[in-house]
């Protein structure tokens, strides 16, 4: 599994950094082409962009962006691999059988609200 290396952090900082503030200004972005310039980026396909999306949302600075992503890069739903993630992201145990995953989710996203986007 690719990870987010310093390296790969460093060439995909300015990416990152625009659409963590389209994000945190316009409350959306577009997971599709945040996905799109990631991969052009580094070189990778969908499948080695998952894992280094999990590592990103363990840095606190960009989490919001990761878990947007997270939530937006698949339809139907949020792909199995993420689930995990977005379940400690929110405080719950598991994101699928979790009675309060929305009222925890939705608590989670406020604190993007209330987060100054320099931080």
């Amino acid at each position: 599994m690719y990870r987010l290396t310093e390296r790969r952090f460093a060439r995909a900082k300015p990416i990152l950094d625009k659409y963590r503030e389209r994000l945190h200004t316009a409350g959306d972005i577009s997971a599709g082409e945040l996905e799109r310039e990631l991969r052009d980026c580094w070189g990778v396909g969908y499948q080695a962009l998952k894992g280094i999306i999990e590592d990103l949302a363990k840095r606190n600075h960009y989490r919001y962006l990761a878990a947007y992503y997270m939530e937006h890069s698949s339809a139907p739903g949020v792909v199995s691999e993420f689930k995990p993630v977005l379940a400690k992201m929110y405080g719950i145990r598991s994101y699928g059988h979790s009675p309060d995953r929305e009222s925890k989710r939705e608590a989670f996203w406020q604190g993007m609200k209330s987060a100054r986007p320099g931080k």
